[in-house]
């Protein structure tokens, strides 16, 4: 093998090492951004759960109470 065909090979082994990597982290931050997407929608309904929670307390508190 020539240097040429020596350089060649090295640059050729870090532009798939460089795109293996370049993939792995596009579907790591894929990825984050779905946890990070359900985590949203998980605190959103938490947050409407309770709020439907203390609206039916005082409804209840409102039709059977002392009277």
């Amino acid at each position: 093998m020539t240097t040429k065909q020596i350089s060649r090979l090295v640059v050729l082994v870090a532009v798939v090492v460089s795109l293996v990597t370049l993939l792995i982290k596009l579907i790591q931050g894929a990825a984050g951004i779905v946890g990070s997407l359900f985590n949203l929608i998980l605190g959103i309904l938490v947050v409407v759960a309770l709020a439907a929670i203390v609206a039916w307390m005082f409804w209840y508190a409102k039709n059977h109470g002392k009277k």
